[in-house]
Order: structure tokens, then C-alpha cells, then sequence
């Protein structure tokens, strides 16, 4: 068995950490069953019908700038915002200890008040694409990375069978943009570890402020199954002769 205590969980909206506020964390993945009963059956009969998923959150009512009452309020009806939940940690290159990722749609956000208590807040989610298991490639959301290129570390996470894609995802929390700073990232493929030949299968574009970026899903006729190693490589440039930094995560999945 391998039960889980979640004291580490982590919930990132588009460009900002809120994990610090949180005090719960739900995700839902379920199929819409449709009745596919006729004549001649004795019981009810239900098919899988189309898949629909949500990530809910709650915590504490944080009013200060940036922080998560501006930001969900904001993001309150907004299509395709990047949503990635991990429940317990976050363990790059691990297809076990996985987050929860897709683009959303912010239905709801709730807000309630007890005397003498902390303003507790929930929000829900709603998917606007493909829930996935997403596999972090880089995670520098607590330590920056500094103007230069920085090469992730290289993960066996296996080929696409024919019905499947390649999903990405791309957090940046901070970037120094007092000094014109910018984060880009892009997704190899490698038939080995040591990515002899490596090919680009996503590529991010440079992000000046904080944001979230989903990649449109990388087709199997795209992809080779003779390359199961992949890495990232994030780029954080800066505009004048001081160097920048940037904090956020990188993620694939293969669905």
C-alpha cells in the first residue's frame, strides 16, 4: 500500500502560486453516462458519454496585491486559463507523483465571512480541455533561475500510442520585469539520455510577465516512438546588462 498524508499540496492559476493560502484541494474527472437502454434489456443500461473534470480549492481570503482574492475574482469567467493541482508535492520527471492539468473555465468563486474568523474562500474550476496527468519537467518556483539557459534533467516517460497526445504546460510566477526580463521554454525529445539528437516537440514563447500557457496537444504522427527521453530547457533573458530571474514549472503528459 502506498497511502498518502497531504501536508504539501500545491495549486497554480495561470501565473500565480496560491498554494500558500489553500487549506483544500479537490480534483474530478468523470464521464456524462448516457442511458443505452432498449427493448428486450431488464435492467438499465449506460454508456460513457462525454468526459468532463474540475479542480476545487479552498483556503483564506489573501487581499493584498497579487495575491489570491485579485486574481480569482479576475479570473472569474475566463476561458482557457491554466489550472495544474498537485495534491501531495511536486517530484519532477515522477509519473507516479503526478499533478492534475488542463485549460479552464472559473465558474465560481465563493467567499464567506464568520465572526472572528479568517475570510475563508472556495473556487471551482471547470474544464475547458483534457484533464491530464502532468508530469513536472522543472519546478523553480522556489529557487529562481537566473538569465541563461537552463537544461532540465532527462526522464524515460515513453512513447504516444496512436491514440494519444502530447499535452504541455508552462507556469511562470515571476519574472524580473523591472529589468525587461522574459522566460521561454521549449520540450525535447531524445532517443537516449544523453540527447544526442534531441528534436523540439513544444515550444513555448517568451512570457514578460507572469502567466500560464497551454500547448496545443502534439499529434502521434508528430512524435517518434523510438524517442521516449524528454527534458526541458528554460530560457530567461533580461533587456539591460543586469540579469534577470524567473520563477515558475514546467509540465508534459502523454494522453
Amino acid at each position: 500500500m502506498s497511502f498518502v498524508i497531504a501536508t504539501c499540496s500545491h495549486l497554480l492559476v495561470g501565473g500565480y502560486d496560491i498554494s500558500g493560502d489553500l487549506t483544500g484541494l479537490d480534483v474530478s474527472y468523470t464521464s456524462e453516462g448516457q442511458d443505452a437502454t432498449t427493448m428486450g434489456h431488464d435492467t438499465r443500461r449506460v454508456v460513457g458519454g462525454l468526459k468532463t473534470s474540475a479542480i476545487a480549492a479552498r483556503g483564506y481570503l489573501n487581499l493584498g496585491s497579487s495575491q489570491n482574492e485579485p486574481v480569482l475574482f479576475d479570473n472569474v469567467g475566463v476561458d482557457g486559463t491554466l489550472v495544474t493541482a498537485f495534491l501531495d508535492g511536486i517530484t519532477t520527471g515522477s509519473t507516479t507523483a503526478v499533478g492534475y492539468g488542463m485549460g479552464t473555465m472559473q465558474g465560481s468563486l465563493n467567499i464567506g465571512v464568520n465572526i472572528g474568523a479568517l475570510v475563508p474562500f472556495d473556487l471551482a474550476a471547470m474544464n475547458g480541455s483534457l484533464l491530464v496527468k502532468a508530469v513536472p519537467l522543472e519546478n523553480w518556483l522556489s529557487t529562481a533561475l537566473s538569465t541563461d539557459l537552463a537544461t532540465g534533467d532527462s526522464f524515460n516517460l515513453g512513447g504516444a500510442a496512436t491514440s494519444e497526445q502530447l499535452y504541455a504546460g508552462f507556469h511562470v510566477t515571476a519574472v524580473s520585469t523591472s529589468l525587461a526580463g522574459s522566460v521561454s521554454a521549449i520540450i525535447q525529445a531524445a532517443s537516449s539520455s544523453g540527447f544526442g539528437t534531441a528534436n523540439t516537440r513544444v515550444s513555448f514563447s517568451a512570457l514578460s510577465t507572469k502567466g500560464g500557457t497551454l500547448a496545443t496537444p502534439i499529434a502521434p504522427s508528430a512524435l517518434s516512438t523510438d524517442q521516449p527521453w524528454y527534458r526541458s530547457r528554460i530560457t530567461t533573458t533580461t533587456g539591460t546588462s543586469t540579469g534577470s530571474a524567473s520563477n515558475g514549472l514546467i509540465w508534459m503528459a502523454i494522453a
